[in-house]
């Protein structure tokens, strides 16, 4: 990189940090790539989202980051280039013990030759009767100095695989946090319980300055029937179809997540309880309409609902309250006779 670059770049970071610490955005790689390419004006669709989701958040959800991160930085995403990364120190790993048990045993094969030809100068010298003790002494220094160059050898190895275990109990750690990190449900295709803890946690520390948030819980009627009747396959592809339909409702000031099991959450930022409500009435009445085919028999599964029990976020109130609120009211809607919505 030459200067000018590093110029460049040195004074995009000098833009972009005071923008992160105004909208109180964390201090990510991801976040970080995202404002960097803000404020070099190289993408203005990503300037544009950017500036709708501060509009509608006053900052950018984690799961919001990490969608325009993929879209417009880096289609791979953060997690496959730690783990390309990661592949490449396992490479640099292996071919470091790979070059030095080469070496090892290059080194045994010398040490085998010395000692052959020690023990060859040896039995020549008691052959000839000879008791020169220069010639004995010297053949013992030769093998001295072998012996000395093969145990260096061999530390070093043992040093070399020292440090493997450790680069890979390092790599192994690194791997599981990243499994841990990751805030999408395979399944799905919504984000996973880990992203809305998290993400519900960073509105509610907004405080008053914050939009007002609407939570909804979201549960699949007569789940279980799906997996008894047809498996436990077509019970997946039931959780599937709903994910992607959940998912196409997702917009600015709307997130999507699978709670658990057979339940979605959704989190609802700004307008009125009323608007929230009839979004989540949309919802329910859209995935009310899905027809699943059964590949096996050819049968259309179109019994498909869910119960909504949706809970506004009051001054002060605690994560934890709002979540017990909403999920008393989707117990509610389906005590009620399910395929309903119900607001606490």
């Amino acid at each position: 990189m030459n200067s000018g670059s590093v110029e460049v770049a040195a004074e995009r970071l000098r833009k972009a940090v005071p923008i992160m610490v105004k909208h109180q955005i964390p201090v990510t790689p991801i976040n970080y790539a995202l404002w960097y390419t803000y404020v070099s004006n190289e993408d203005p669709t990503l300037n544009q989202r950017i500036d709708e989701i501060v509009s509608a958040y006053g900052m950018i959800p984690l799961t919001k980051a990490e969608d325009l991160f993929r879209e417009h930085v880096s289609s791979t995403g953060d997690i496959e280039t730690a783990l390309h990364r990661m592949k490449d120190s396992f490479e640099q790993m292996v071919s470091g013990i790979d070059h030095d048990l080469t070496a090892t045993l290059a080194g045994t094969r010398s040490f085998s030759s010395l000692l052959d030809e020690c023990n060859r100068d040896l039995r020549d010298t008691a052959t000839a009767g000879s008791s020169n003790v220069d010639d004995i002494f010297g053949t013992l220094d030769k093998l001295l100095q072998g012996s000395t160059a093969m145990q260096q050898s061999t530390s070093r190895f043992e040093q070399r695989l020292s440090a493997a275990n450790d680069e890979i109990r390092r790599l192994r750690g690194e791997l599981e946090t990243l499994r841990q990190d990751a805030m999408i449900d395979e399944l799905t295709g919504v984000f996973n319980r880990r992203a809305f803890d998290l993400e519900l946690a960073q509105f509610l520390d907004q405080g008053d300055r914050g939009p007002v948030i609407h939570l909804a819980l979201l549960d699949i009627d007569h789940f279980k029937q799906f997996n008894d009747r047809f498996g436990h396959v077509v019970g997946d592809r039931v959780l599937s179809l709903v994910g992607k339909q959940l998912s196409a409702a997702t917009r600015v000031g709307v997130s999507v997540y699978r709670y658990g099991g057979e339940e979605f959450a959704l989190i609802f930022c700004g307008g009125t309880a009323k608007q929230a409500h009839q979004l989540a009435e949309t919802l329910r009445i859209s995935i009310e309409h899905l027809v699943l085919k059964d590949s096996r028999t050819g049968d259309r599964l179109t019994n498909i609902s869910a119960s909504i029990g949706i809970a506004s976020r009051q001054p002060g109130e605690s994560g934890e309250d709002l979540v017990n609120r909403a999920d008393r009211a989707l117990y509610a809607a389906k005590n009620g006779g399910r395929n309903q919505v119900v607001q606490a």
